[in-house]
């Protein structure tokens, strides 16, 4: 009998004694609920709810031994971490109470949690009226003496919290949620279990799937105290603290040697699918635009009404003369809103014209001054004058919803010739839709050291060996508004040395948003997955890329893109006297389909984008994207919630390279790539 088919006997003997399946969805939950809460980033919020641990909760559960206490979020959390340090947590908790080890549980529902909390509650308020059960999650409202009391724990667990932080973002994929992937994982955990039964002396580094695991189990104390002790007769400790990953570092070695290992004693890969190192967790890592910044993009409409109008100077014509008014972009009229006739030169009326004057579409009223020549059926009009006056300026510096105005306005031709003043009211201006378009920039070749976090932004890169230069191809485009001032750039690079493309996003000089391609060392195959349908994944097979974007907040999605229903032309056959010909079979190029998957509402969409079929625009909730001129519209309604809107760089990457890129509203902002197809 081989040694491999000798582990497969003794795995069948590592079997944890609690449901680590059930517990481990609820421990990613629980470090979801903790992410959501910056405020156990605090190191004075860390040290109150230390205080409040070991002053109150470890002695009131040691009091009530036949329960097993659910601890406020602040308290579950320090708990949480101490845990994660077995052999201190058991140490500690026996020196403190009187050798009785505080038990935990992970197997209760969300309804039995809140029932346990409520008990645990009215357990504390009974035994320490005069100290709150919870507390404000504020910084500035941090009780001193409960911060600067004193605790007398063996382990750091203030600094254990900030690691944990980072291992919340590790295991926060959809598919640390899926039930074919944890059975997967709790596997390969007990084969993590047996390595350290067969190589004692061995540190071993598990991957994240499996570290998952072994984290769920050490959150139940006792349990896994009597089951490591009955495997290696002592308690299998957790050491945390290792995390340099650099090149010769204890972590790099131990990781080299476990999977040496592991191909000995399983005949396997050591490294999962969906299951490496993610790279550092990005939250606060970029810069926030702050929402008035972005609201002040909008367009804005109200109703313009003339009631009086006069050529101040203008050229000599005949009483014959017309006045046109049109709505216009600049130079590029849109419509005729009025004629007025002469001989006057003086208009009055209640109404000498009214429109409803959008900027998404015009910023100038222009006027145009026609003069008759010619006589009976041979008369003709001339354009003899123009004048432009701006409103631009005028509308986006009124307050929205506010009241009716007056403005006396002047419009000036060319030359001084032509000049007209009028009198138009202004209703309250509304609110319009954010338009913006992107003006492409040209390539160049640039070195892009890939050890620098500030010229990369928190993209997790590989080392070039030692005097390597980071050759990449870099372009910078801008992302214009509707005024046509620059509000936004966005850089993107290729880098073929690194296998990595990325997409950095700036507002001013801050760089506010990343996106760069993600492999399956980040997200799973789709047989990994019972529930394919709300997990990202990624099918190399079938042509799949990935990008992950990156905001202030940390990750805000994943877009999954592949391109299909590429298909090759089939030449016909021309018929002959004594056979019929055959009909050829056309071509398609194919298009571009992307899945999003959206960390805030953990939903996935399918976004076709079908422009073989001739059609260039896109709606995503309230937002439309012209694909072929790279313009984007977002409807005010949905301004403060968008969620993602699609733009294309086109010129020389369309139609043989088309590039898609998103820029992202939700009170931050962002652009990333999607995918390059050529």
């Amino acid at each position: 009998m081989s040694s491999q088919e000798a582990n497969k006997k003794k795995l069948k003997g590592i079997r944890p004694s609690v449901d680590l399946l059930t517990a481990s969805h609820n421990h990613v939950r629980f470090l979801e609920e903790c992410d959501q809460l910056p405020a156990l980033r605090d190191e004075g919020i860390l040290r109150q709810a230390l205080y409040r641990y070991q002053s109150f909760f470890l002695p009131l559960a040691a009091n009530h031994k036949n329960k097993i206490l659910e601890a406020p979020v602040d308290v579950a959390w320090v708990w949480h971490c101490h845990m994660l340090c077995p052999n201190s947590y058991c140490a500690d908790c026996e020196r403190l109470l009187n050798g009785f080890v505080v038990d935990h549980t992970l197997l209760r529902n969300e309804k039995a949690k809140k029932k346990s909390l409520l008990e645990t509650k009215e357990l504390w308020q009974k035994e320490y009226p005069d100290h709150p059960f919870d507390v404000a999650l504020d910084p500035s409202q941090v009780i001193p003496s409960y911060r600067d009391g004193e605790t007398s724990f063996s382990y750091d667990i203030i600094s254990a919290a900030s690691r944990q932080k980072e291992f919340g973002y590790q295991v926060s994929l959809p598919h640390y949620q899926d039930r074919t992937f944890l059975e997967a994982a709790l596997t390969r955990y007990r084969k993590f279990l047996l390595l350290k039964l067969l190589r004692p002396s061995m540190f071993i580094v598990p991957c994240y799937d499996m570290d998952l695991m072994w984290h769920t189990h050490q959150l139940f104390p006792v349990a896994y105290k009597q089951d490591t002790e009955k495997m290696y007769g002592k308690i299998f400790n957790h050491d945390d603290s290792v995390n340099d990953r650099s090149e010769g570092s204890k972590l790099n070695n131990a990781d080299k040697a476990t999977r040496e290992a592991w191909r000995e004693e399983y005949g396997q890969n050591f490294s999962q699918f969906g299951a490496m190192y993610r790279g550092p967790n990005p939250a606060g890592k970029l810069a926030s635009v702050h929402p008035d910044e972005i609201l002040a993009l909008r367009t804005r409409s109200a109703t313009i009404t003339c009631e009086k109008l006069e050529l101040v100077t203008f050229p000599a014509v005949n009483n014959n003369m017309r006045l046109k008014v049109y709505t216009s972009a600049n130079d590029k009229i849109m419509e005729c809103i009025e004629t007025l006739k002469g001989p006057n030169k003086i208009w009055r009326g209640k109404s000498l014209f009214s429109t409803v004057f959008k900027t998404r579409y015009v910023n100038c009223l222009k006027f145009s001054l026609e003069d008759s020549t010619g006589w009976a059926c041979f008369k003709s009009k001339v354009t003899v004058a123009n004048a432009m006056c701006d409103l631009l300026l005028l509308l986006e510096e009124q307050p929205l919803a506010g009241q009716e105005t007056i403005h006396e306005l002047i419009a000036k031709g060319g030359d001084c010739n032509f000049q007209i003043s009028f009198k138009l009211a202004l209703s309250p201006v509304k609110e319009g839709p954010v338009l913006l378009s992107l003006k492409a920039g040209q390539y160049t070749r640039a070195v892009m050291p890939e050890n620098l976090e500030s010229i990369w932004g928190p993209i997790p890169l590989p080392r070039l060996p030692p005097g390597t230069d980071n050759w990449c191809e870099v372009a910078s485009h801008s992302v214009l508004n509707h005024r046509g001032e620059v509000q936004f750039t966005c850089r993107l690079i290729h880098c073929l040395s690194l296998l990595q493309s990325a997409v950095h996003v700036f507002y001013r000089d801050k760089m506010v948003c990343v996106g760069h391609l993600i492999g399956n060392d980040t997200v799973p195959v789709p047989a990994q997955l019972r529930h394919k349908y709300s997990c990202v994944y990624l099918n190399p097979r079938a042509g799949d890329r990935a990008i992950v974007i990156k905001n202030h907040d940390g990750d805000w999605a994943i877009l999954v893109g592949r391109w299909i229903g590429y298909r090759k032309g089939v030449a016909g056959v021309p018929g002959t006297y004594s056979q019929r010909g055959k009909k050829g079979i056309p071509g398609s190029p194919g298009h571009l389909t992307i899945k999003l998957w959206k960390k805030s509402t953990d939903k996935i969409e399918h976004i076709p984008l079908e422009y073989e079929k001739g059609s260039f625009t896109v709606s995503m909730r309230n937002s439309m994207i012209n694909l072929k001129t790279g313009s984007v519209m977002i409807d005010v309604g949905g301004f403060r919630n968008i969620n993602a809107i699609v733009c294309v760089s086109h010129g020389d990457f369309w139609p043989s390279r088309p590039f898609i890129g998103v820029i992202i509203y939700s009170k931050r902002l962002g652009v990333f790539m999607v995918a390059e197809h050529g």
